[in-house]
């Protein structure tokens, strides 16, 4: 196995006498660490390339389809900035206000 990816997670607040709901909290935290470890090493994306043959035609058209999709966003990156609203102003929809939270009525 060339490839490895390391991954490490840590408990941040260790509770010496801990309920049901502060392990399951705990778990969940640890867990969701985890999970955006994984994601951000790239242990799924590996797992998903090796899980089964890909014959070199598939990688020829896959790997031509992804830059054509590269070229693409570049594109559509330089036509439309980020930052910069254009075209229909958001929150409003046919003239009616866009309303955010509850308002007061009196």
């Amino acid at each position: 196995m060339a490839n490895k990816a390391r991954v490490h997670v840590e408990l941040k607040q260790v509770v010496r006498d801990p309920n049901n709901e502060d392990r399951d909290i705990a778990f969940k935290r640890l867990f969701t660490a985890f999970k955006k470890a994984c994601s951000e090493a790239g242990v799924m994306h590996a797992y998903r390339q090796h899980e089964a043959f890909e014959s070199k035609s598939r990688k020829r058209r896959r790997k031509k389809r992804e830059a054509e999709l590269a070229i693409l966003k570049t594109k559509l990156k330089e036509n439309f900035p980020q930052g910069k609203a254009q075209g229909k102003t958001q929150g409003k929809a046919q003239g009616k206000p866009y309303k955010k939270g509850k308002q007061n009525v009196k």
